[in-house]
């Protein structure tokens, strides 16, 4: 990076995969997109929450919701959750926080990110 025009992100995309349930993975994560965030102020981003991982996203479950929210709203990051997780798991979008969107499976949603040239980063430890 030239120090002299540094770079603001524009341009880059970046998927993280997220399945851990754990709460100091969660936490790596939130702290993974702070770093990213403060370093490219206008990264495209999406998370992509599948399996375990739910519970991040999930209102009854959640302890992040307010940091999770702040991403989405001021920083445009992107949260999607798999739809086939949420029928093994007997939950449904209303169930979600309100800025998350569904993708019909999440390994096809990380492929076709990877393949349009998305980085990919797997969220938490």
């Amino acid at each position: 990076m030239n120090l002299s025009s540094p770079d603001s992100g524009n341009g880059h995309r970046v998927v993280f995969q997220f399945v851990s349930p754990d709460v100091a993975s969660q936490k790596a994560l939130i702290s993974n997109l702070k770093n990213l965030l403060a370093a490219w102020p206008e990264v495209e981003i999406e998370v992509v929450v599948h399996g375990p991982g739910i519970s991040l996203v999930t209102t009854q479950q959640t302890q992040h919701a307010r940091q999770l929210q702040t991403f989405a709203d001021s920083h445009h990051v992107r949260f999607v959750v798999c739809e086939n997780s949420l029928r093994s798991k007997q939950l449904s979008l209303a169930d979600m926080l309100p800025f998350v969107e569904t993708v019909p499976v999440a390994i096809v949603e990380l492929i076709l990110k990877q393949e349009q040239g998305w980085a990919y980063i797997k969220g938490g430890l």
